[in-house]
């Protein structure tokens, strides 16, 4: 990272942003979808707002050009990580996680 960005602090910033608003808005997504499932309205639309605000940053700072390569791996390692979930049976928890480690 230090080499793509010019050991230049400000450019290190904005790749490390890509990566930390990407994280965020997978929680405020994933937070609503929990919101909708147990009809929590009031939450739902906090978790919404939050998730388009989000994603409105993240859009900015994709648009300065260079940061599209931590999204583009942060979205690789996402993958790799879902298809060792999926080869691993999809297990829901940890119990499931460890048995199937262990079995």
């Amino acid at each position: 990272m230090i080499v793509a960005a010019g050991g230049q602090d400000q450019r290190l910033v904005l790749f490390y942003a890509v990566s930390v608003f990407m994280s965020f808005l997978a929680g405020l997504i994933a937070m609503a979808r929990f919101s909708l499932r147990d009809r929590n309205w009031g939450h739902l639309v906090v978790n919404t707002v939050g998730a388009v605000a989000v994603a409105f940053v993240l859009v900015v700072n994709l648009l300065r050009g260079e940061p599209i390569a931590s999204l583009a791996a942060a979205l690789l390692i996402a993958g790799v990580l879902y298809r060792m979930w999926v080869k691993a049976g999809r297990p829901r928890g940890i119990r499931d996680a460890t048995a199937e480690a262990e079995g």
